[in-house]
């Protein structure tokens, strides 16, 4: 037998033996799912992960595991927003036991389930690269208690779009002064989750917004009579290439380019502009790149590679973090490492200039980087 399948076998042996230990207490049975509030201090933390992609080997599981557990200890969230390629769909061992699934998605939520933290996900193109469709992982990942992932509306493109309230540091559900029917009213800001793993992007490989997402999101927008508000998504839109060319208040760094989409239909990121009550817009996909800054008004850029697994981004493994305040509303950023440190990015020192264009996974130098995004 060839020596890979032995590995292969053995691998899937031990998961399997893994997941029949599940502590089943942390499903989900009553539906009673976390409510999310900006805090007494008017603060409400959010921690980004992104682009994990368990499943590569042990030793980078392991190594990201490590990342979670040091990030989440420091910063203490109030909800974690996985923002796509939290598993490595693609690799064999998917294919071979659906159960697998169940031991990675529940390898990268232990860290947050004994800390009590809630989370939400957001499809990036290689979840759901295996046997399970985007639909399927929203579901599993729904079965938690934590998670407040939701399937999206049906007729749209995606399967993960959807927004989540944060109600007002005034409010408390426990009381008789704020009944049900009269929760609205403390809702005081929105998180957006868009789902960029679609079809139909023309030549573009890695998935993009369409018009009837645009259109979901100016609905809602207006139904909650547009309240501040910030957004994650997983592939980048092309702005972020113009953020970086044109625009001075940038931070960070730009090391590869861009695997983004550019649906000129949707007008996606015009839409956010247009309305003035998203204040951040945050994305993963290019594992070398971890910039942001101000594009018309709103924050927008990268988060930190987070995971071990497929190509390095030649950085510490780490997390974005966006810790919102309520009154005034305001919004600040940074990157926490896994060794513990606070990177507060600073401007680059000399910009090189890329082309306002999207690289497609033969129009790139750097093929191998492109391979591990497919």
């Amino acid at each position: 037998m060839n020596p890979i399948n032995i590995k292969i076998i053995f691998i899937i042996f031990f998961i399997l033996s893994m997941v029949s230990n599940t502590n089943s207490q942390i499903y989900n049975n009553n539906n009673n799912k976390p409510i999310l509030r900006f805090k007494k201090d008017k603060t409400f933390k959010i921690v980004q992960f992104t682009d994990m992609h368990y499943g590569s080997s042990s030793q980078k599981d392991y190594d990201t595991v490590q990342m979670q557990e040091n990030v989440l200890e420091i910063e203490n969230p109030d909800l974690v927003v996985f923002s796509g390629d939290m598993i490595s769909g693609y690799l064999p061992i998917f294919a071979l036991d659906l159960r697998v699934y169940d031991y990675y998605w529940e390898k990268f939520t232990r860290p947050l389930v004994k800390r009590n933290i809630p989370w939400a996900i957001t499809m990036g193109n290689h979840d759901a690269q295996g046997p399970l469709v985007s639909s399927d992982l929203i579901l599993k990942d729904q079965q938690f208690q934590l998670s407040l992932s939701q399937l999206g509306p049906n007729g749209i493109h995606g399967a993960s779009n959807y927004y989540l309230n944060v109600f007002s540091s005034d409010y408390n559900e426990t009381t008789s002064e704020n009944p049900l029917s009269e929760r609205d009213k403390y809702i005081s800001s929105l998180i957006y989750i868009f789902d960029s793993d679609t079809k139909q992007c023309n030549k573009l490989d890695w998935g993009c917004i369409h018009e009837d997402q645009v259109d979901w999101f100016k609905n809602v927008s207006k139904s909650n009579n547009k309240k501040n508000s910030v957004s994650f998504i997983h592939v980048p839109p092309i702005e972020v290439i113009d953020l970086w060319n044109h625009y001075d208040e940038v931070f960070g760094s730009f090391d590869e380019k861009s695997c983004c989409f550019n649906n000129k239909k949707s007008r996606f990121v015009q839409a956010l502009l247009e309305n003035k009550d998203v204040k951040g817009l945050y994305f993963g996909h290019d594992h070398k790149n971890d910039f942001h800054g101000d594009y018309h008004g709103m924050d927008m850029g990268y988060g930190r590679k987070s995971g071990a697994g497929s190509y390095s981004s030649e950085k510490p493994l780490g997390a974005r973090v966006v810790e919102l305040t309520e009154k005034p509303f305001t919004l600040n950023t940074w990157i926490r490492e896994t060794n513990g440190n606070k990177i507060i990015q600073i401007k680059p020192h000399k910009k090189h200039h890329y082309a306002y264009r999207c690289s497609l996974k033969n129009n790139n130098n750097n093929n191998n980087n492109n391979n591990n995004k497919r």
